[in-house]
């Protein structure tokens, strides 16, 4: 895959956005022409992009046999799940999760609680769910604003444990960064937007149940059937869509283990440079496992430094948020380095 936007920058902000690839755009031209030409004969056959793109996602995340439904983007497929939850669910969210997790529970009328996002995170989640007795644990799989990755083993295990609660996981800042199984990971239901990691472009996303999900946590005579209704409703865009499809493909065909090996070369080597400049919260130092994303120490001069260099990243909480791809190198990394 071929990436031009690299050719004049050095881009570590895949997590605000991820790039465009020549051969996406030259897909995308193709398809808008194919719609120029033909009008409405265009979509005759509208409903073969949909039926590819589940089967491409769920190819992706090795569980063919998930139910997958298509969504514009994150929040609009989380805004959908929540009408079908049960009204006296008690939700357990971390504090500082994405934003559109947090505003949405809170606007529910579902009752809901906190738990610290901290180093220990795992500890907070035991004693959360031990505490307070939760029904729905909503969380995202990396944190947006510093990286801090939830071990998913631990996930596993707890799922196993507490196999009542409902896991609903926002992998958006995950899926396209290392392999993932959905059916063994234990989550009950990912959704995700697919313009970051993914590589799919604005305007797509998916909610995803796993085959083993129970219903039980959800309004009463509800069917599969009728989640069409409330996911997809209306008419979906096979640009947007079929883009998403087109990315996975090949990042499937590039391959996610190769992927998730050049990714963990750069993150191991960009945490050492880190911790050698006293750049990183202690909180991500004292942790075993951490994502691709960093929240470097870093004021307003030394984004304006970084940008006045053509080296692109985003201002996120406190610090400068960096995020590395397989499309970085080390030699970029050790640029950045030299100018902070």
């Amino acid at each position: 895959m071929n990436f031009p936007a690299l050719e004049n920058k050095i881009y570590f902000d895949t997590a605000r956005s991820g790039l465009m690839s020549d051969e996406l755009l030259k897909w995308r031209k193709d398809h808008e022409y194919q719609f120029f030409l033909e009008g409405s004969q265009f979509r005759i056959n509208h409903d073969e992009c949909f039926d590819k793109t589940r089967f491409e996602i769920n190819s992706f995340f090795n569980s063919p046999d998930s139910k997958t439904f298509l969504s514009q983007n994150f929040s609009i497929g989380f805004n959908s799940l929540i009408k079908i939850i049960k009204k006296d669910s008690k939700v357990m969210m971390i504090k500082g999760d994405y934003p559109s997790i947090i505003k949405q529970i809170m606007s529910s009328n579902l009752e809901y609680f906190f738990i610290d996002n901290s180093w220990d995170l795992e500890n907070q989640i035991i004693n959360g769910i031990k505490e307070n007795n939760p029904s729905v644990f909503v969380f995202s799989i990396v944190q947006y604003i510093d990286g801090l990755l939830i071990d998913l083993d631990f996930i596993k295990k707890i799922k196993e444990q507490f196999p009542s609660i409902l896991f609903i996981a926002d992998g958006t800042q995950f899926f396209g960064t290392k392999f993932f199984e959905f059916n063994s990971s234990k989550i009950d239901i990912i959704i995700s937007s697919g313009y970051k990691w993914m590589l799919g472009g604005y305007g797509n996303g998916f909610v995803s149940f796993n085959k083993s999900i129970s219903l039980d946590h959800f309004i009463d005579n509800l069917k599969f059937q009728d989640l069409f209704d409330l996911f997809e409703p209306g008419h979906l865009d096979t640009l947007n869509f079929g883009s998403l499809c087109f990315s996975l493909n090949k990042l499937s065909k590039y391959g996610i283990k190769k992927i998730e090996n050049k990714i963990n070369v750069l993150s191991t080597y960009a945490k050492k440079k880190f911790q050698e400049k006293n750049l990183l919260d202690d909180k991500i130092i004292k942790r075993k496992i951490h994502s691709n994303i960093f929240n470097i120490k870093g004021c307003n001069l030394i984004y304006t430094e970084l940008l006045k260099h053509k080296i692109i990243c985003s201002k996120r909480g406190e610090g400068l948020r960096l995020s590395f791809n397989f499309y970085n190198t080390i030699d970029e990394i050790d640029i950045l380095m030299s100018k902070i």
